[in-house]
């Protein structure tokens, strides 16, 4: 087969479709590395990759189907065999796709909520006017090294001001508080 054999195909009913819609797909991409957009949510895997995959499955699909055993430049397909050919590539995509999605949208799926007792024992510093029984908030850097603010609670007996240090000592379950006492990193105690 030579390079002219699959030009033929590629412009030839039932491909031709397909390949403008490839040739946009490939425009797509060439744009998103050069100015980047943001992918559109779909279900675990962007609606921008699987559509791209599944168009891209229909072309090749479409290209096998129409240059299996024929020479299309001397005898291109009937329209009954090439409504055959769009038909089988439409359905060999969506298999495809669906195949090559399962994998992608197993990794992609967010972890499980964390559990926020795991907090207890950090350090955090208090970041509102002051912390008492009934108000307060404080920020710790999360597992990803991204700042997190958190509601918390102090018994009162010391004061925890805007900048001071505290350490988480207990979680509240059922009002999502964290309970902190005073905490002095240089000495390793309360204030």
């Amino acid at each position: 087969m030579a390079l002219n054999d699959l030009f033929d195909a590629a412009m030839t009913f039932p491909v031709v479709p397909f390949t403008f819609l490839t040739v946009a797909v490939l425009a797509y991409w060439l744009l998103v590395m050069v100015g980047g957009t943001s992918p559109v949510a779909g279900d675990g895997v962007p609606l921008n990759v699987t559509g791209s995959v599944f168009i891209l499955l229909s072309w090749l699909a479409a290209l096998a189907g129409t240059l299996h055993g024929r020479d299309v430049a001397v005898r291109p397909p009937g329209v009954v065999a090439s409504v055959v050919i769009v038909v089988l590539a439409l359905a060999a995509a969506a298999l495809g796709t669906a195949l090559l999605a399962w994998p992608i949208r197993r990794a992609l799926r967010p972890a499980g909520p964390a559990d926020p007792a795991r907090l207890v024992g950090s350090i955090c510093v208090v970041r509102t006017g002051e912390v008492g029984p009934d108000a307060g908030q404080a920020e710790i850097t999360g597992a990803d090294g991204a700042p997190v603010v958190i509601e918390v609670r102090h018994d009162g007996i010391e004061e925890l001001r805007p900048g001071n240090t505290a350490m988480i000592h207990g979680y509240d379950a059922e009002h999502g508080v964290f309970w902190v006492t005073g905490f002095d990193p240089k000495l390793g105690t309360r204030p």
